[in-house]
């Protein structure tokens, strides 16, 4: 009894883990929905956000499905006589086929998470190669110490607090953080200067309301890494378990931000604007001067106060969406992109 009581409830653990990632799941399914409305309706949309933001929802799905395998086996299917300890030394076994697969898809999906926010630094920031080779260097790095660790973990009877483990795994979140706290901040920074460029006689920054869209997506995945970084430190065992809720996370924030923006549920955005019409594409004038195309804009447009709101997604070849655009109805100018744009 005494060396079942010093067992960590492992078993309840797993069950609160997996219960929140199901609920996230949940929530998944009804952000996919909405991204890929919004994705199917541009007519001009890249195959690529399509079809990696499928392949996102298929990985968190079948997480969920793995979850729900291992619930089955921990506590429905339990060999009989079992031990008293069983279902706490069940969730204690990382080296389990199920749990391997799971934290596979883990680091896939955190992968692809990553590869599409550094694709959108490289389109915000004009297609200038040279912004994205520093964070893919630190991308391949991560990804090289998280599947090591993963492999190192899925060994037998293998002790997650071993030295080997000890060192590579805080490397695997710590550069992950590098990744998303730098690229997002890049990403801010880019559309907050463009929105001093094309709003350099307004107050209000045009692009703030995205600015602030891909923040607070981003910043919920970068949280739980950082919580389960510090747990894992401090040699908590709840660190793989915020795996199961970090994962649904990692899908979450790019199909959010797709949804968010497209279906134009971002701050100061009209409540009676019922859907972000989308730019048809952004391309340099026929005169070469790097302003807009205007004869190939579609915008929805709002009346309001003698002003006219365009809710405008600047790139549908990119899926880069940059904000609501904001200009008066009969003072409006066209205005130019930076050069590089």
């Amino acid at each position: 009894m005494a060396s079942e009581m010093a067992l960590p409830r492992l078993d309840k653990n797993a069950l609160i883990g997996i219960w929140i990632e199901t609920c996230l799941w949940g929530m998944n399914a009804i952000i996919f929905i909405g991204a890929m409305f919004v994705l199917i309706r541009k007519h001009h949309s890249p195959r690529l956000l399509a079809i990696t933001s499928t392949a996102l929802f298929l990985f968190a799905t079948a997480h969920v499905s793995l979850s729900l395998r291992e619930l089955l086996e921990a506590f429905i299917d339990v060999p009989q006589p079992a031990d008293p300890t069983y279902t706490i030394l069940y969730w204690s076994n990382n080296a389990r086929g199920i749990a391997v697969a799971k934290t596979v898809l883990y680091d896939t999906s955190v992968f692809l998470q990553d590869m599409i926010l550094i694709w959108r630094l490289y389109v915000v920031w004009g297609y200038n190669w040279k912004v994205v080779v520093l964070p893919i260097i630190v991308e391949l790095a991560h990804m090289g110490t998280a599947y090591a660790a993963t492999g190192l973990i899925a060994q037998p009877a293998v002790d997650i607090n071993s030295p080997r483990i000890k060192h590579i795994g805080p490397v695997g979140w710590s550069l992950d953080l590098v990744v998303n706290v730098c690229v997002t901040a890049a990403i801010a920074f880019r559309l907050w200067f463009m929105g001093r460029q094309v709003g350099s006689h307004s107050h209000t920054n045009r692009y703030l309301s995205t600015i602030l869209t891909i923040v607070e997506s981003g910043a919920m995945f970068a949280a739980v890494t950082l919580v389960m970084l510090i747990l894992y430190v401090r040699g908590s065992v709840l660190a793989l378990n915020g795996i199961d809720i970090s994962t649904q996370l990692a899908v979450m924030t790019p199909l959010l931000i797709i949804a968010r923006v497209g279906l134009g549920m971002i701050h100061g955005v009209s409540k009676n604007l019922s859907f972000a019409y989308p730019l048809s594409r952004m391309s340099k004038s026929s005169e070469g001067d790097g302003s807009f195309d205007r004869h190939k804009i579609r915008s929805g447009k709002i009346h309001s106060g003698g002003e006219i709101s365009d809710t405008l997604i600047l790139s549908t070849e990119q899926e880069m969406v940059f904000a609501e655009h904001r200009r008066s109805a009969d003072s409006a100018a066209p205005y130019k992109l930076p050069s590089d744009v």
